[in-house]
């Protein structure tokens, strides 16, 4: 899953937050770097990522995808999924999205100083661009492809990643819809300590 979706998936605490938010950031030394709830959040993000990558429907949605685009389906496929989250997300949440966006963007600049250079460095553009809000549009995943295409060093085809989101869109949302509550309810049967 992608940002928005990881972000949903925390506990509602600003160490669960940031910890859900650093999963992709941080290396194997995270519990020397952070406290429990912190690095509590960090695992529940890489379970979510290995559940997801693995699930049946996330790999159908894949196959849906181009061959064009190889190893980049499974980005491609979290990004679409949080774009039907935003669009959808009064069906899962009584927070408005917009206050939820803000409510995020607060904690990740009261711990920016205390985040990896490259989330430090990211959340500016987060915030400004207001990154979580966007992707209810379909232009603000193409916004998103179109800056992750640009830097990745090697050529790709990511820059043009929605016209596949919107070759088959109800089809990406039909699975993200069975897919989600499935991802809610195995989030919901972790266990306390993760360890």
């Amino acid at each position: 899953m992608n940002f928005l979706a990881h972000l949903y998936l925390s506990d509602d605490t600003p160490d669960s937050i940031v910890g859900n938010m650093l999963g992709d950031f941080s290396g194997t030394d995270f519990r020397e770097q952070y406290n429990a709830e912190i690095s509590r959040g960090i695992i529940r993000h890489r379970k979510i990522d290995i559940f997801t990558d693995h699930h049946p429907i996330f790999l159908r949605s894949k196959k849906r995808i181009s061959n064009d685009y190889r190893l980049l389906k499974g980005i491609m496929i979290d990004i679409f999924y949080d774009h039907y989250l935003a669009k959808n997300w009064r069906d899962y949440s009584e927070t408005p999205l917009e206050e939820f966006c803000e409510y995020v963007y607060g904690i990740f600049w009261d711990y920016r100083p205390s985040l990896p250079s490259r989330l430090q460095r990211l959340i500016p553009y987060m915030v400004s661009e207001n990154w979580l809000l966007s992707y209810r549009e379909v232009d603000g995943i193409a916004s998103v492809l179109g800056g992750m295409s640009r830097r990745i060093s090697r050529k790709n085809h990511l820059a043009h990643g929605a016209e596949e989101l919107q070759k088959h869109y109800h089809e990406f949302e039909a699975d993200f819809r069975e897919f989600f509550p499935e991802l809610i309810a195995y989030v919901d049967s972790l266990p306390e300590d993760l360890g």
